[in-house]
């Protein structure tokens, strides 16, 4: 069985691979950390997965894209910022 630590660094380890680079990493209203580039998103530390949901489509907006859930580990939920439909 894997580590919740262990499942954390895969996922971000994933997520970095999605997009190449481009990496950036800043902290939600509520000192949620959000790691992610313009193809996919991660937030660690969020109080529900609405209030996750929330800030990864915020932050996916950002590229005129959209949140969908790929998976979550522990307090870390993991997102693909899709372009959104027409």
């Amino acid at each position: 069985m894997m580590r919740p630590l262990n499942r954390t660094i895969l996922i971000a380890l994933l997520l970095a691979g999605c997009g190449g680079s481009g990496m950036t990493t800043s902290t939600g209203p509520n000192g949620e950390t959000i790691v992610g580039n313009e193809v996919s998103v991660q937030i660690t530390g969020a109080a529900n997965e609405q209030v996750a949901f929330g800030l990864a489509q915020r932050y996916c907006r950002k590229t005129d894209r959209a949140a969908r859930f790929v998976s979550m580990a522990g307090s870390t939920s993991a997102y693909d910022c899709v372009k959104a439909p027409a």
